[in-house]
């Protein structure tokens, strides 16, 4: 009996073209934690002996074609979904949202998507118009495309068939597009607003949580609560630097993440631990875009406040709770931040 018949190509001789574009698929792969791993690590990975931990630590999220067309992931625990009332082992052209798709992608993406964090609502494509995931991720993004000009995707942002706002929403289409706000935010010179800057709502952001530390026992890593909060700082994505300012989320990536391998990490300051961030909680309205009684665009969002409430990632997030001692990522990052004299400073 094997478990995974598709680890071993057995969906390959019906399914020839999926099959040879998942050499190509970041699903399959996970080129992009590869990529962080050696660009911090300043290293090779490939033939570095880190492989094994990689394999045992971070390769459970790795997928296979039964794992998101009949059975759910092995890294969430496996076994059929339910489908319905009743376990199901029926093949699923595409994937069940719940099952498959957020039971890997729940704690960020499902529960922004579902307006599970509290004080949100779902999304606005969810609800009230019921999309699912597949509405807007295509076979061709998640199996892998052939559109990359070199060997293969290093990251999300890279793939050309992901799906992006301007592909349902723009100035080609009749939706209410042409006004006063995107004219001032949107193709503006040096003010150029990714979308979700002013349509998404506070998600979940991470500390520096994966420390390994000993508790007398042996090791672990110690984690530190997360924030649900909205920031905004200067795009620091290569792969999306269209835009001027995104909506940034701070990585989890500690110096001493990858300590129980014997990786160290000396690029660790080499770039960026807040990140350029597309949330799945679309709305319309958001606290960004409403200007309360005796406010202005100014004082609503260009001067939020300092400190984790407000909308732009300052200086000061960059420090402790103590507001004295800088973060280990502090250099890393003071090219994300949002000077004090925003926007006039561009």
């Amino acid at each position: 009996m094997v478990a995974d018949p598709s680890a071993h190509g057995a969906c390959d001789g019906c399914h020839a073209d999926e099959a040879a574009a998942t050499a190509n698929s970041l699903h399959t792969n996970q080129w992009g934690y590869i990529t962080a791993i050696e660009l911090r690590g300043r290293c090779t990975f490939e033939g570095s002996g880190f492989e094994g931990f990689f394999d045992q630590k971070c390769g459970g999220c790795h997928t296979t074609c039964g794992q998101c067309h009949v059975s759910r992931p092995n890294s969430v625990g496996g076994g059929f979904p339910l489908i319905g009332s009743y376990y199901s082992h029926r093949f699923r052209a595409s994937p069940d949202m719940t099952e498959q798709c957020t039971a890997c992608h729940g704690s960020r993406v499902g529960n922004d998507f579902l307006g599970q964090s509290e004080g949100n609502v779902p999304d606005v494509h969810r609800q009230p118009y019921g999309w699912q995931c597949k509405d807007c991720h295509t076979k061709e993004e998640i199996h892998g495309d052939d559109q990359h000009d070199g060997e293969h995707y290093e990251h999300r942002y890279e793939v050309k068939t992901m799906p992006r706002c301007e592909d349902c929403h723009g100035e080609e289409q009749d939706d209410g597009w042409d006004n006063a706000y995107h004219a001032m935010h949107v193709g503006n010179d040096g003010l150029n607003l990714q979308c979700q800057v002013c349509h998404s709502q506070p998600y979940k952001n991470c500390t520096n949580c994966h420390n390994l530390v000993a508790d007398g026992e042996g090791e672990k890593y110690d984690i530190d609560p997360s924030r649900v909060q909205f920031k905004i700082g200067r795009n620091p994505s290569p792969y999306r630097a269209e835009y001027d300012y995104a909506v940034v989320r701070h990585l989890p990536i500690d110096p001493g993440t990858y300590a129980d391998w014997g990786l160290e990490l000396p690029g660790y300051l080499d770039a960026p631990t807040w990140v350029y961030n597309s949330p799945h909680n679309v709305v319309r309205r958001t606290a960004q875009t409403t200007v309360g009684e005796g406010q202005t665009c100014s004082t609503a969002c260009h001067q939020s406040p300092d400190g984790p409430d407000g909308f732009l990632l300052r200086e000061s997030d960059l420090y402790e709770d103590d507001g004295v001692t800088r973060l280990p990522d502090y250099e890393a990052n003071l090219g994300v931040v949002i000077p004090s004299s925003f926007p006039d400073a561009k």
